[in-house]
C-alpha cells in the first residue's frame, strides 16, 4: 500500500512539475506542435516505466495511455491526415479502446463493452458520413440498426431469452420505414399499411413457431386486414382513374367498330299461286 501511494504521489507530482515548467516555458516563447509531441510522448513513457515495475498495479496505463492518445491526435494533425469530422472519430475510438482492454483481460467484465460499443458506433456514423459512404437518409436507419444490434447479440447467446427480439424487431422496422420514406418508397396510406403489417408479422411467427397456439392468428389477421385495407385505398387513387380510362377507349373502340344496320331492304314480290291464275284466265 505504501508503494501504492508512493507511486501515484510520484506520477502526479511528476506531471504537475512537467507541465508547470511547460507552462512558463510557452509563456516565453511558442512551442512547435512537435515539441508538445516530446512532451506529452516522454511524460506518458516514464509513467508506464513506473507499470513495468510492478504489473499488479495496472492504474498508471490511464495517465500514460491519455497522454500518447493526445500525442498521437497531435501528430496527425500535424501531418494533415486528421481534419475535421474525423478527429472526432479519433477521440471516440480512443476513449473507447481502453474499454476493450478492460473486457479482453476480464471476459467477465462485459459491462465495458457497452461504453465501447457506443462510442465506436458514433465514430463509425461520422467516418461513414464524412466518406458520403452514409447518405443522408441513411443515418437514422445506421443508429437505430446499431442500438438494435446488442440485442441480437444477446438472444443469440442465449436463445432462451426471446425478450431482445422484441426490441430489435422494433427498431429494425422503423430503421428500414425512415429510408423508404426518404426515398419516396413509402407514402400517403402505404406508410400505415406498413406499420400494420410490421405489428402483425410476430403474431404469425408465434403462431407458426407453436400452432397450437391459435389466439396470434385474432390479432394478426386484424392488423394484416387493416394493412390490406390501407393498400387497398392507396390503390384506389390510381386504379379508378386507370378504370375510367379504359371505360372510355371501350367505349371509342365500340363506337367505331360497331357495325352500322343496313337500310330497309327492298320487299319480294309475293308468289303467285296457281288459284290466282286461274281465276285471271
Amino acid at each position: 500500500m505504501k508503494l501504492q501511494s508512493k507511486n501515484q504521489a510520484l506520477v502526479w507530482g511528476s506531471l504537475l512539475i512537467i507541465f508547470g515548467v511547460v507552462g512558463l516555458v510557452e509563456s516565453f516563447t511558442d512551442l512547435s506542435t512537435w515539441a508538445w509531441v516530446a512532451i506529452l510522448a516522454a511524460s506518458g513513457l516514464g509513467i508506464f516505466g513506473i507499470y513495468l515495475r510492478d504489473r499488479a498495479e495496472w492504474w498508471p496505463l490511464i495517465p500514460a495511455y491519455a497522454l500518447w492518445a493526445v500525442a498521437g491526435l497531435l501528430t496527425l494533425v500535424e501531418l494533415n491526415v486528421l481534419d475535421g469530422e474525423f478527429l472526432a472519430a479519433y477521440v471516440l475510438s480512443a476513449i473507447a479502446l481502453p474499454f476493450i482492454v478492460v473486457f479482453l483481460r476480464d471476459r467477465s467484465q462485459w459491462w465495458a463493452l457497452i461504453p465501447a460499443y457506443v462510442l465506436l458506433a458514433v465514430a463509425a456514423m461520422i467516418l461513414l458520413s464524412e466518406t458520403v459512404l452514409l447518405p443522408d437518409a441513411f443515418e437514422a436507419t445506421f443508429v437505430l440498426t446499431a442500438i438494435a444490434l446488442p440485442f441480437l447479440v444477446v438472444y443469440l447467446r442465449n436463445r432462451a431469452q426471446w425478450w431482445p427480439l422484441i426490441p430489435a424487431y422494433v427498431l429494425l422496422s422503423i430503421g428500414i420505414m425512415i429510408p423508404l420514406e426518404e426515398l419516396g418508397v413509402l407514402s400517403d396510406f402505404l406508410v400505415p399499411a406498413y406499420v400494420m403489417f410490421v405489428i402483425a408479422i410476430p403474431f404469425f411467427v408465434v403462431y407458426i413457431r407453436n400452432p397450437k397456439q391459435w389466439w396470434p392468428l385474432i390479432p394478426g389477421g386484424i392488423m394484416t386486414a387493416i394493412g390490406l385495407s390501407f393498400l387497398l385505398v392507396e390503390a384506389f387513387q390510381y386504379v379508378f382513374p386507370a378504370l375510367v380510362i379504359l371505360v372510355g377507349f371501350w367505349i371509342l373502340i365500340r363506337s367505331f367498330t360497331r357495325k352500322e344496320p343496313l337500310g330497309d331492304e327492298p320487299s319480294l314480290p309475293a308468289e303467285v299461286g296457281e288459284g290466282d291464275l286461274q281465276s285471271d284466265e
